[in-house]
């Protein structure tokens, strides 16, 4: 099958590749905390979930699928297993999830310090809010494009607030058995990390989430003073 790949698509693979990059730094987070019974723990996993070949070419990985299959398997198959790592360790050891926030909210703030460079954002993109929301989301995956991701509600320089009617993410966490909330609290972090990367004087606050029993989802973006 010939594929013809667009930039959307190498754009969801940017982001999935940032989601297998936080799974690597909360893997290595929980072998430096947890030692030679973290390898057990992985190997258990990865016989299930298969680490991803970074060697293989988008079009390689895609295969015979359909682009649009293929891409959502992608986001499937690593979001289940960053998942089923952190709920393999939340079961046995009663600090993991703080492990996998803290690694996680490192990894966030690498990522905006990294899109700074990347996107070469001046002073002023920096100290605006929506445009920090919009650069995001060329780093955090929330769905294929199709998806209702996160919606802009209200945006300035100084504040921008965005919701979620529906969680994304939250069939493949629970697939994978984890806790729903621990993941979301996890992502939030990386969120969290983001925002500071980018101007450690934006603050990241997450209002409502499904996770928590809400019926939508609520964030905010905010420059202290």
């Amino acid at each position: 099958m010939s594929l013809v790949l667009g930039p959307i698509h190498y754009w969801m693979y940017g982001k999935i590749r940032t989601t297998e990059s936080r799974e690597s730094a909360i893997v290595s987070a929980f072998k430096t905390n947890y030692d030679a019974e973290a390898d057990k723990i992985l190997d258990k996993v990865y016989n299930k979930y298969p680490k991803p070949d970074g060697n293989k070419s988008l079009e390689e990985l895609l295969g015979n699928k359909s682009i649009h299959q293929g891409i959502q398997s992608l986001i499937i198959d690593t979001e289940t297993r960053e998942a089923c790592i952190i709920a393999a360790f939340c079961a046995k050891y009663n600090n993991a999830a703080k492990v996998a926030s803290e690694a996680a909210h490192k990894h966030g703030v690498s990522c905006g310090k990294e899109a700074v460079k990347k996107k070469s954002l001046s002073p002023a993109d920096c100290n605006n809010t929506s445009k920090i929301f919009e650069i995001m989301g060329d780093f955090h995956c929330d769905g294929m494009p199709c998806d209702r991701g996160a919606q802009i509600i209200s945006e300035s320089d100084k504040r921008t607030s965005w919701d979620h009617e529906s969680c994304v993410h939250e069939q493949y966490w629970r697939n994978a058995g984890a806790n729903f909330l621990t993941m979301c609290d996890i992502i939030n972090e990386w969120i969290t990390g983001f925002g500071e990367g980018v101007n450690p004087k934006i603050s990241y606050k997450r209002e409502k989430a499904i996770a928590a029993g809400d019926a939508s989802c609520l964030s905010s973006f905010e420059i202290k003073n």
